[in-house]
């Protein structure tokens, strides 16, 4: 089985603190969707005849596309590859897009698993993101999508805002599983190069929160997820059970897939590819037959760091006797010796023979994994 990702490389507005690949110039739009329907055609081969059994629009906003154009890339996609019947097929939204009309439209195309990016509940917080929606907005897509009969929801928070109060982010909380959703996805705020908000935060416009404060509101979510009888699948990932995300798990657990768009990443078992993130560029390239992206060959080495990377953010954990059968006795025992004064400070589970992050590990999970780097 394997999965595809379809890049939708616009938005309305930019929001501070995105740094992902994405233009305003909506006027671009329609030969971008030409360009990746040619796509789709020309990298039929890449999954090597597997089975799509999750299909994810991403982006950028891809709901800003109108339903006939969606139902256009899938068209395409059921043409050229051997969909599951039952594929999980999401597409990520702003809630401002969502109107009853907009999602009774999504329910009949076939999109069965709606991305909400509401951020906060709070219109503060919201302005210091440039999000476009407010909070009264952000609650009413959540009634229509349930109405529209949408079950499977996610809901996309961000924590760690500068300002972002013990109480206020415990209060989002709240508010965000009163609607009950099927998943919630909760990331620190991080200031990436050539964001706004990074650039507030080097003039000294903004100030970060502190570590201790950054603790405090993972060790909330936590515990409000495990009290509402959600799995915490991955760092940042909580699923009621029944609804872990399928697409994002395969990531994890570095299952096949195929990236589709500009900036669009894919990997095959043996190497990963990534396409220009220039939209012009890419979409002169696909129309035109000239390459558009990169490869690297990924050697043993590597693999299994990726392998640690990935493995280790899961309630799944990493399968030491699997890197013995993959990558050797020897590879096995120095991720064991490295691992070991986690284990012994409690920042590591050793669980037979697999290894899983404490609480306390999670707090830093990626500095542990980059020492049990080979």
């Amino acid at each position: 089985m394997a999965g595809l990702y379809i890049h939708i490389p616009f938005c309305r507005d930019a929001c501070t603190y995105c740094d992902f690949h994405f233009s305003v110039s909506l006027g671009h739009l329609p030969p971008m969707l030409k360009a990746i329907e040619k796509e789709i055609q020309l990298r039929q081969h890449f999954l090597e005849g597997e089975t799509v059994r999750t299909i994810y629009f991403g982006g950028g906003t891809p709901s800003l596309l109108e339903p006939a154009r969606v139902t256009s890339l899938l068209k395409a996609i059921r043409e050229n590859y051997a969909v599951d019947e039952k594929a999980e097929i999401t597409l990520e939204a702003n809630p401002d897009d969502l109107n009853p009309k907009y999602l009774s439209a999504l329910r009949q195309i076939g999109i069965n698993r709606l991305s909400i990016g509401i951020q906060s509940f709070d219109d503060r917080f919201l302005k210091l993101m440039n999000r476009r929606h407010t909070s009264a907005q952000a609650g009413a897509c959540l009634d229509y999508a349930r109405k529209a009969g949408f079950d499977n929801l996610n809901l996309d928070l961000i924590y760690g805002l500068p300002g972002l109060s013990i109480k206020k982010w415990g209060d989002t909380l709240d508010v965000a599983l009163s609607y009950r959703p099927a998943h919630l996805a909760a990331y620190h705020l991080s200031y990436e190069p050539g964001s706004v908000l990074d650039y507030r935060r080097r003039k000294g416009k903004i100030k970060p929160v502190d570590e201790n404060r950054s603790l405090e509101h993972f060790r909330i979510l936590l515990d409000r997820m495990e009290d509402r009888g959600y799995q915490h699948y991955e760092i940042s990932n909580f699923a009621l059970p029944g609804f872990l995300s399928r697409h994002n798990s395969a990531y994890w657990k570095s299952e096949k897939y195929l990236g589709i768009g500009p900036s669009a990443h894919s990997y095959n078992g043996r190497a990963r590819q990534w396409n220009m993130a220039k939209n012009s560029s890419y979409i002169r390239g696909i129309m035109t037959g000239e390459e558009v992206g990169e490869q690297e060959v990924l050697n043993e080495k590597t693999r299994l760091n990726e392998y640690l990377m990935t493995s280790l953010r899961t309630m799944w954990g990493t399968d030491t006797e699997y890197i013995g059968r993959e990558w050797g006795k020897d590879s096995r025992r120095q991720v064991l010796d490295q691992a070991k004064p986690f284990i012994q400070g409690n920042r590591i589970i050793n669980k037979g023979n697999i290894l899983v992050l404490s609480r306390e590990g999670m707090f830093i999970a990626d500095h542990i994994i980059s020492k049990l780097f080979l």
